[in-house]
């Protein structure tokens, strides 16, 4: 009898879904040990690679088997981790590790957050000292970096390799109001906010990968704004007293722009599926100004790149 390999392929990728998803749920394969067989999810494209070279020997229909098989093992592991990630972020039961940190600045600093999985909180306070706390289920310590001008805090490690088992954490990071250098914050898979109360940054960058991150600067000022949204949602409310330039891109989700009172707005849109909108209606150009941009005290000009996603420029209801 011939076997349709078309057929025999599909049901062991599909069965190396199924099997992994039922052990996860059967508690036989715990979220530790799933998120560290996810490391090895290269084996699956070399999988893949040796069934094409030996297409044509006799060793065809055990390499076709096992391509299909280790890409459904690999998958179905991601999909049985997925909402227990969300949940722990890799945790393994161990108790949280909390850290408390201080400093001072003696002038414009230039501040570096990097963190992921759970939730981080920036603000000001008067005066020229800094301080952070965070607590990690994993009893992952943050990298901490810091001088007279600079301060740099990485909760994740390793250029974000070991995302899948740093732990769901909390960082708290408080600093001085008045002049900041640099700002910059990336984020993956975590709930950020950001109050610039009194700050005046000069250049303020923001990255949200899988994230939502939330920037209140109308009691603050920025000169210059950058951001990316990488599957994800970043809704900022635009200092009232000042001017500033801005570049944003959306490579998929959503982006929030709220301008307060004594501020203009030109927003220039360009490439990709979007839809934007101003005050609830939907624009069809790709060049917005507020009515009064000619004689407005303070200008943002802002130029969104978005290859998918939807840009709100005040939403009835406000930004979040």
């Amino acid at each position: 009898m011939r076997v349709n390999r078309r057929f025999l392929y599909t049901g062991v990728f599909l069965t190396g879904v199924g099997g992994i998803l039922v052990a996860a749920d059967l508690g036989i394969i715990d979220t530790a040990t799933l998120t560290d067989a996810l490391r090895l999810w290269p084996l699956a494209i070399v999988a893949i690679g040796l069934s094409l070279v030996a297409r044509r020997t006799r060793f065809s229909l055990p390499g076709g088997v096992l391509a299909a098989a280790m890409p459904g093992v690999v998958l179905g592991g991601a999909l049985a981790v997925a909402p227990r990630f969300v949940g722990d972020c890799g945790a393994r039961g161990e108790p949280p590790a909390a850290v408390r940190q201080q400093g001072t600045f003696d002038g414009p600093a230039t501040v570096t957050i990097e963190g992921g999985c759970g939730s981080i909180n920036v603000r000001t306070a008067p005066g020229n000292a800094w301080q952070l706390s965070s607590v990690n289920t994993a009893r992952r310590v943050p990298s901490i970096h810091s001088s007279a001008q600079s301060l740099s805090i990485d909760t994740i490690g390793e250029d974000g390799l070991n995302l899948l088992s740093a732990g769901r954490g909390t960082l708290d990071v408080t600093l001085p109001d008045g002049d900041i250098a640099g700002l910059s914050l990336t984020v993956t898979a975590s709930h950020t906010r950001v109050d610039l109360a009194g700050a005046r940054v000069a250049d303020l960058d923001l990255t949200a990968n899988a994230s939502e991150v939330v920037v209140d600067a109308s009691a603050g000022s920025i000169t210059s704004l950058s951001g990316d949204v990488n599957v994800g949602m970043l809704s900022i409310h635009l200092p009232a007293g000042s001017d500033l330039t801005g570049r944003l891109s959306v490579g998929g989700g959503d982006l929030q722009i709220c301008t307060p009172p004594g501020i203009a707005l030109s927003v220039t849109t360009r490439s990709g599926p979007k839809e934007v909108t101003v005050d609830g209606l939907r624009q069809t150009e790709s060049r917005w100004q507020s009515p009064d941009y000619a004689s407005a005290a303070h200008h943002a000009d802002l130029t969104i790149s978005a290859e998918f996603g939807a840009i709100e420029i005040n939403p009835i209801g406000g930004c979040k």
